[in-house]
């Protein structure tokens, strides 16, 4: 998720640290671009079109860095979209909703671990991983596909701390549990790949709205992207695991577990605090 949002603030906070960035993304042209600009800023950067949903793909991009930088020492699983359809209840998504979302979110982050953990471990110098998870990954709230991968993702990450903690493996782990931040997620239905474009009520006119409302209000309310890539900056270099970029959303996780703690039913989520 390089060419924008999230993974394009992060790319920017490490290459302005002296870091030389493979940036990957599904999107070939808005990588160029972006690539292409950080080249004229004197950032070395390289691009490398990537579908993390398929294994070999993300072998190809391990390739990609080692053929052209050496080492890899961070790796940043952040690719996401927000998933189609489901206003009806989780119920009402498709086979092909299920595919693609979990593909992403889930999968991408488990390719990622699969093909560069072993080649951290076996170079042995000091790295670290980024999974992007979300505030929605720790509590709780309506169903949908994306809150799904995002607890999974959450599960997943901490499950890597252990087991590398338990080979004192030179490798920190950050789970980054972004909030409202000002990306195109929303809009991710443009990189639903053929085969998986059966949506629930494609052409729902009211569902279409309800996407361009809700891009609107996170264009206009989230946390700048960059602001986040700095924060991932310094959690890599602190070995931060938690990374919430809102700590005010730390209310909705409390009420959380205090339901589990006190076994009582679920508790109405706590809306997400505005960005900027």
């Amino acid at each position: 998720g390089a060419a924008s949002g999230i993974g394009l603030g992060m790319t920017e906070a490490l290459a302005h640290r002296g870091m030389r960035v493979v940036m990957a993304d599904v999107e070939q042209e808005p990588l160029a671009r972006e690539a292409e600009r950080l080249q004229k800023l004197n950032f070395d950067v390289s691009p490398c079109v990537t579908d993390v949903s398929e294994g070999a793909a993300i072998e190809s991009l391990l390739a990609h860095a080692t053929g052209t930088y050496g080492n890899v020492h961070v790796l940043c699983n952040n690719a996401g979209v927000s998933g189609g359809g489901g206003a009806e209840g989780i119920w009402s998504q498709t086979q092909e909703d299920w595919d693609w979302v979990m593909g992403v979110n889930f999968y991408g982050v488990v390719n990622g671990i699969r093909a560069f953990v072993p080649h951290m471990l076996a170079h042995g110098e000091e790295s670290h991983i980024v999974n992007t998870s979300s505030i929605l990954g720790l509590t709780t709230g309506g169903g949908s596909i994306y809150g799904v991968t995002k607890h999974a993702v959450a599960r997943l990450t901490e499950g890597l701390y252990h087991d590398l903690s338990a080979r004192s493996a030179n490798i920190g782990v950050t789970l980054l549990c972004p909030g409202l931040i000002a990306t195109n997620i929303i809009t991710s239905a443009r990189n639903r790949p053929a085969g998986l474009e059966s949506g629930a009520n494609p052409d729902d006119p009211d569902q279409a709205e309800r996407i361009r409302q809700m891009d609107k209000y996170f264009k206009a309310q989230g946390m700048a992207p960059r602001e986040v890539g700095e924060l991932v900056a310094e959690a890599i270099a602190a070995r931060q695991f938690y990374l919430l970029t809102h700590p005010e959303n730390m209310q909705g996780v409390e009420r959380r577990f205090d339901d589990l703690l006190h076994l009582r039913n679920p508790a109405p989520p706590v809306p997400m605090v505005p960005g900027n």
